[in-house]
């Protein structure tokens, strides 16, 4: 019986993976250092789409995969969801209950960030290192990235105020 339901499932995962099903992107994601220099998620939904319900931050890929979960945050169930926030991810305020957390992050690791909302929609995400965000302090502090084939690394980064990544949040979601 147990190998019967294994091989459904898998059947069921090769499935999809075939037929290119996957989730909806409905919003973005930029990460940014506070003035403590801790990590802050920075999310902004589609219109119409619920703020976040699971943000992870995993160890991440050169070609944009992730491997092991590194922070796990559920949003508590009576806090209503926003459709723009910034959520510091090692010490998240509350509404947040932390999951999996380590007790320090590693500025040259990779990381990426992702968040699902309750649709299951899900942030466009990329691979970042916290080093890439030291010195980066002031309103121009959000970073994105976008896949540009034919860059090193594939990735092109930039840094927003808090404006401008609204902006390239609309465009996002009208795509």
């Amino acid at each position: 019986m147990r190998r019967t339901v294994v091989l459904g499932l898998m059947c069921a995962l090769a499935l999809a993976g075939l037929t290119g099903c996957s989730v909806p992107i409905e919003g973005v994601v930029g990460v940014r250092l506070d003035a403590d220099g801790r990590l802050v998620g920075v999310f902004d939904w589609c219109r119409g789409k619920a703020g976040a319900d699971t943000i992870i931050l995993y160890l991440g890929l050169n070609d944009g995969g992730v491997a092991d979960e590194v922070i796990q945050l559920e949003r508590d169930p009576a806090r209503s969801a926003h459709t723009a926030e910034e959520v510091v991810l090692l010490d998240p305020a509350a509404g947040w209950q932390t999951k999996l957390a380590p007790p320090s992050l590693d500025d040259s690791q990779l990381y990426s960030l992702r968040a699902w909302n309750e649709n299951p929609g899900a942030v466009k995400d990329f691979p970042f290192r916290i080093s890439e965000l030291r010195g980066h302090t002031g309103s121009a502090a959000i970073l994105t990235k976008q896949w540009a084939a034919g860059e090193p690394g594939g990735f092109v980064a930039d840094f927003h105020t808090p404006e401008e990544f609204a902006r390239y949040a609309d465009t996002v979601c009208d795509d």
